[in-house]
């Protein structure tokens, strides 16, 4: 196995395993654990992109990833499509609708992004913008639930461990690939590190409202 191909199983590694629990926890407390936004852009990212991939590549460790991914973001869409209605003050038509406008105008996003970066490029700036805003919408999920729900350490450090595998291969170390060490993907990997710690430190810091009853009881 390749360096590169060690970093690239370790992002996706990372990644399965917060996705997994997201979908666990969003089942478990009747939510949604990741936000829509970032989650439709993912979803619509890892089914393009591993259809391009496919083309390009072949069966390269990144199109397994990608498919895995897929794979799992629908039971993670399932629980947004359950138990979201509840966050959203609309009715049945606007809220399905505009859920499933957005996903199909997420598929547009990144054929454009394609045309114009090409599948490398592409797919690297546009999944590192994608999880960047996700960073922040995850520290925005807390302050606007209130706290944990529907949130947890494993999400957010396997999260982090993934992105940050990603950010040293393709800022640090360099990939052919993608042309050498990127600095603009350095940058904004870095970024989303350290907004992606004071996540972790929200949540290690919060205390789950089971845990406080059980306390005071």
């Amino acid at each position: 196995m390749t360096t590169s191909s060690l970093f690239i199983a370790l992002c996706g590694v990372g990644w399965i395993v917060a996705y997994v629990e997201a979908l666990r926890i969003g089942l478990k407390d009747k939510t949604y654990a990741i936000p829509f936004l970032t989650l439709a852009l993912n979803f619509t990212w890892e089914i393009y992109y591993t259809i391009q991939g496919y083309h390009e590549f072949g069966y390269h460790v990144s199109t397994y990833v990608n498919f895995i991914w897929v794979l799992i973001d629908i039971g993670i869409l399932y629980t947004y499509f359950k138990y979201g209605r509840k966050e959203v003050k609309a009715n049945d038509l606007v809220f399905y609708g505009q859920a499933l406008l957005f996903i199909l105008s997420c598929f547009f996003i990144h054929h454009f992004t394609f045309q114009e970066l090409g599948i490398v490029k592409g797919a690297l700036y546009s999944g590192f913008s994608i999880n960047f805003v996700m960073s922040f919408l995850f520290v925005r999920m807390f302050y606007r639930r209130g706290g944990p729900t529907g949130q947890s350490l494993i999400i957010a450090i396997s999260k982090c461990f993934g992105t940050f595998s990603s950010t040293v291969l393709i800022g640090m170390i360099g990939s052919k690939t993608a042309g050498g060490v990127n600095n603009y993907i350095l940058y904004l990997g870095l970024m989303i590190f350290v907004v992606d710690l004071f996540y972790i430190y929200l949540l290690a810091k919060a205390k789950k409202p089971n845990s406080e009853k059980s306390i005071s009881a």
